[in-house]
């Protein structure tokens, strides 16, 4: 029946939304469940957020006598306006301790604006009505005050859910633990930050024990493994000496007995949003998180598995993504709670992860965590449903933590019994997913973009499969689930700095002298080309002229330089005539894309003139020559009779005759 009030008053505004009202966070509820006599206790701190002081302000207990039937109960109960249900305060504690005088009930004191104070309210679970036992409840806090100006009333709530259990209560929880983290290495695998130092000593270093001590099932991203395998050989950020070696080596120890336990995964490299990228086609992107995965990686004998908290799979991207990466197992909140299925070699297995979501009213306390997860795991276990969720933060770890042994009725468990069970049928995903992937707008564009920057990087510096591996790397660990949307481009630019910079030209500069003079048609000049870098690099340059008829310069071969080396590399004009042109050499890619800015400068060609009068002459003496041949051709032809000829030759040049004569008798013949 409280599912029925529930629907009926969840679209209910509050009626005194701007009646003063005090923020209440609830710090602590204790025991997280209790049997029918158990007492429980809730602790918290109540703050004035309103504008006016308020006086007698008084800690209660709260809560609805109507046990939560069922999961879809439980839901609506989540997102339900906090004055539903309705529910009762609890004023009869022995020794008042069900409530909590903030101030005097006399009212010679008061609440001031912004202020802030701690309570502690008791209840025993039989005593307030809470008598069924294997069920879940909805528990809290009333503050009541008489604001300045007002009558008294409620003004602040704060809800969580508990369970009294029985001797019958039994519950199956399979926390899957996730080890991986936001990346920390650029392209040229220097660390962007030191946070995994911290990690591997704090949130990781719990993982992984409580991995160990559970025996749950475990996932693992494979770039936290390379990344944490770097810094136990020594590393540093930004030129300083990292702190993280000796935390990052007992880590890698710690994993090493785990890869060999049989209920560990490997994730998609850098924890790869691969249901984001499936459902929009983007099978490249899928595809390089296969090549990123380098066969010394310790994680790359692993079954891989997929994993999809958002609930964005569909039917395609499954298809795409089974057939692109064999995935022994598929985890996604888009499958309902229920038995697992198998379909094209993987397993797929539905994640509730409203099981960490917390609340009601959108708290996540640690005791609000805790009670959210075992009132639910109740109920989905009473429907046959598997509880699977994941776990990755110290949080989620203490709330699926394993109870007291004298409340013991939850079962912590791998997924191994659901992975055998699987059968062999479609997994209820739908046709077309239109839930909202992390990975939208023009993300992938500026993918493309890197991956362009990444091969010419890679080009540059010569070793095209080191180049490849390290661009599958760092655009897959761009894609990390662990990336938060609005850190995603920023991580991005700052890893692709190494690229970024090589092809802006700050690492590597040409030189080149204003002006250059040709004293013939082809000379030989040079042009030097620094290398900032700490890598060998290789490259070329080319040139543009602006008269090219008159004088141009071929393209320089491909040259290597050392790590703060410069070298010289020489270019050969072509003049064709004399004059000055300007030219602009481009410091270049091997494959041609340019590299930093251009220079200019100016070739002057100046003995061209010579080469002139000399093909004047040569060709003036051959014109001379051919002339002669004729003259005594035709003087033959006539008999050897000069006068006929010079005749002739005196018509057309007025002292041909002369000449005629001197040539005739230089020309006879004497025969």
């Amino acid at each position: 029946m409280l599912l029925g009030v529930v629907g009926a008053f969840c679209g209910v505004a509050p009626a005194h939304a701007a009646e003063p009202s005090v923020g209440i966070t609830l710090t602590g509820v204790s025991p997280a469940t209790v049997d029918a006599k158990g007492t429980i206790t809730i602790t918290g701190t109540v703050r004035n957020t309103s504008s006016v002081a308020m006086s007698w302000v008084q800690a209660s207990f709260w809560r609805s006598r109507d046990p939560i039937s069922d999961t879809d109960s439980l839901g609506s109960l989540a997102v339900s306006p906090p004055t539903v249900p309705v529910g009762e305060r609890w004023f009869h504690e022995p020794g008042g301790r069900s409530i909590a005088n903030i101030t005097d009930p006399d009212g010679t004191t008061v609440f001031k604006p912004g202020e802030k104070a701690n309570f502690t309210v008791s209840g025993t679970a039989s005593a307030m009505g809470l008598t069924s036992t294997d069920a879940a409840y909805l528990i809290g806090v009333h503050i009541q005050a008489t604001p300045a100006g007002h009558s008294r009333m409620t003004v602040g709530r704060a809800r969580a859910f508990t369970v009294v259990s029985g001797a019958s209560t039994k519950a199956r929880l399979a926390p899957v633990i996730t080890l991986s983290s936001a990346p920390s290495v650029r392209l040229d695998g220097t660390f962007t930050d030191d946070h995994l130092a911290e990690e591997f000593t704090g949130r990781l270093d719990r993982l992984i024990d409580e991995a160990a001590s559970r025996r749950s099932t475990v996932l693992v991203d494979p770039a936290l493994v390379d990344e944490a395998t770097a810094m136990a050989a020594g590393y540093t950020v930004n030129g300083i000496t990292g702190t993280g070696t000796g935390a990052a080596r007992a880590w890698l120890a710690k994993l090493t007995p785990l890869l060999t336990s049989g209920r560990i995964y490997r994730l998609p490299y850098g924890d790869a949003d691969v249901v984001a990228a499936a459902r929009t086609g983007h099978s490249t992107v899928i595809s390089r998180s296969v090549k990123a995965l380098d066969v010394k990686n310790p994680a790359r004998s692993l079954p891989l598995a997929v994993t999809d908290e958002a609930g964005a799979l569909d039917r395609p991207s499954l298809n795409l993504i089974t057939t692109m990466l064999k995935p022994s197992l598929v985890l996604t909140a888009a499958a309902p709670a229920g038995p697992a299925h198998r379909q094209n070699g993987a397993t797929v297995i539905g994640l509730s992860h409203s099981l960490l979501a917390g609340g009601p009213d959108h708290q996540t306390s640690a005791g609000q965590l805790r009670g959210r997860l075992l009132a639910q795991t109740l109920l989905m276990s009473r429907e046959n449903l598997p509880a699977v969720t994941l776990v990755g933060d110290t949080a989620q770890l203490d709330a699926t933590a394993p109870l007291g042994t004298s409340t013991s009725w939850l079962t912590l468990t791998d997924l191994g019994s659901a992975i055998a069970s699987a059968t062999a049928t479609t997994a209820p995903l739908p046709a077309h997913s239109s839930t909202a992937t992390a990975l939208t707008g023009d993300w992938w564009t500026t993918q493309i973009t890197a991956a362009s920057d990444a091969a010419d990087w890679g080009n540059v510096l010569g070793n095209g499969a080191v180049a490849e591996l390290q661009t599958a790397r760092i655009l897959s660990r761009s894609l990390s689930l662990s990336l938060a949307a609005d850190r995603r481009s920023a991580w991005l630019r700052d890893a692709m700095a190494p690229a970024t910079d090589l092809l802006g030209g700050s690492g590597v500069q040409l030189h080149s002298a204003a002006s250059f003079v040709m004293s013939s048609s082809s000379n030989d000049f040079p042009l030097t080309v620094t290398n900032n870098l700490t890598e060998t690099v290789k490259v070329k340059v080319t040139f543009t002229s602006a008269n090219p008829q008159r004088i141009g310069i071929p393209d320089t071969s491909v040259v290597t330089i050392r790590p703060k080396e410069s070298q010289t590399i020489r270019f050969a004009p072509r003049a064709s005539s004399n004059g000055i042109v300007e030219m602009t050499a481009q410091l270049t890619t091997p494959s041609g894309r340019e590299l930093g800015p251009s220079t200019t400068f100016v070739i002057r060609a100046t003995r061209m003139d010579d080469i002139g009068w000399i093909i004047i002459i040569v060709s003036g003496a051959v014109v001379l020559g051919a002339t002669l041949l004729r003259v005594r051709q035709v003087r033959r032809r006539n008999g050897g009779t000069g006068d006929g000829i010079t005749g002739k030759a005196g018509a057309a040049t007025g002292e041909a005759g002369v000449t005629g004569e001197a040539d005739d008798g230089a020309d006879r013949d004497p025969s």
